[in-house]
């Protein structure tokens, strides 16, 4: 395992813990009630609640920000989304994203006709547009804007190899990591194109298991 990056299976999605000069910092919030992920990762590494000094959100859905109002409590740590995702966060709903397949389109539908994406609301420290420094938070390390499967969908790039990636790219099949719910296709591709610039070569999805630049490349050349 990385030892700056820690993956952490939270529910349905991923959340990750990285680790810099001066406390921890915390990319998504899983499902609800998974703190207890949270909390082995901390006992396994010697960590305690309050080294976590800063929670990224990738996206306002209920999979990634399901225990970041307990997470909070228990961190005190800021909590990091894109302006556009502000109000959602504040607001505790989301709806369901668009399919991209035919598959997920039927459960996009459904989704939104008999589920509520509900949450705690919770109120955000730091909003940001398209780039944000993390140098003061200790490590070499920037969260961007890549739109497309949601409006405010943000990815994090640390020490310029690794990229957490939020569900602007899933791995869950085994030739694509084209996600299957996308609001818009056309800024989702957009978006990887400027990923693809920043030549990461290990990406962190907020779906499935770590993977390599070759699998993007592979998966962005079918897709422009």
């Amino acid at each position: 395992m990385n030892d700056i990056i820690r993956k952490i299976k939270m529910g349905k999605s991923n959340a990750y813990l990285v680790n810099t000069e001066k406390g921890y910092i915390l990319v998504d919030a899983g499902m609800e009630n998974k703190i207890n992920k949270v909390q082995e990762i901390l006992t396994k590494i010697s960590a305690k609640w309050e080294d976590i000094i800063l929670i990224i959100i990738t996206h306002v859905h209920y999979d990634h920000v399901g225990s970041l109002y307990d997470l909070r409590e228990k961190t005190k740590a800021k909590v990091l989304v894109h302006e556009k995702e502000k109000r959602l966060l504040q607001e505790g709903k989301t709806n369901f994203p668009k399919g991209t397949m035919f598959l997920s389109k039927i459960i996009s539908k459904l989704g939104n006709l008999f589920l509520e994406g509900k949450f705690k609301p919770v109120n955000p420290d730091i909003t940001i547009e398209d780039y944000y420094d993390l140098k003061k938070y200790g490590i070499e390390g920037k969260v961007i804007h890549t739109p497309g499967h949601t409006e405010g969908s943000l990815s994090v790039i640390i020490e310029e190899k690794n990229i957490i990636c939020g569900d602007t790219l899933f791995n869950i099949l085994p030739n694509s990591v084209y996600p299957p719910f996308a609001n818009d296709k056309k800024k989702l591709i957009e978006s990887w194109k400027k990923i693809n610039k920043y030549s990461c070569d290990k990406f962190y999805p907020g779906h499935g298991d770590i993977f390599d630049r070759k699998k993007f490349i592979k998966t962005l050349k079918r897709k422009k």
